[in-house]
């Protein structure tokens, strides 16, 4: 097995993060990224969607329920070693 998600199961994760985000809206807690998330117009149904969309949905949604959680600190850090994973798998793509 590669260790890459399929598209179903990068679905199946957006469909339980987008759970957890309603959770927290429920309870009245929403910050930027839910909004920017909204603005993706993406939702964990669109199995049509492309899978970088919904890749992206995941983010966004990972980064508010950090945010939900009072982990900023730790988010910062998430993020910089995410972009830092991402464009490494990127140049191993292209050279392959």
């Amino acid at each position: 097995m590669s260790g890459q998600f399929g598209k179903e199961e990068i679905v199946h994760i957006h469909l339980l993060l987008f759970q957890i985000k309603k959770f927290f809206e429920s309870l009245g807690i929403e910050n930027e990224y839910f909004r920017a998330y909204e603005t993706l117009k993406i939702s964990p149904v669109q199995i049509f969607r492309q899978k970088m969309e919904h890749r992206e949905a995941i983010m966004k949604l990972c980064y508010g329920i950090m945010k939900a959680l009072g982990r900023e600190e730790e988010l910062d850090k998430i993020c910089y070693m995410i972009r830092g994973l991402m464009r490494d798998m990127e140049e191993i793509r292209e050279n392959t």
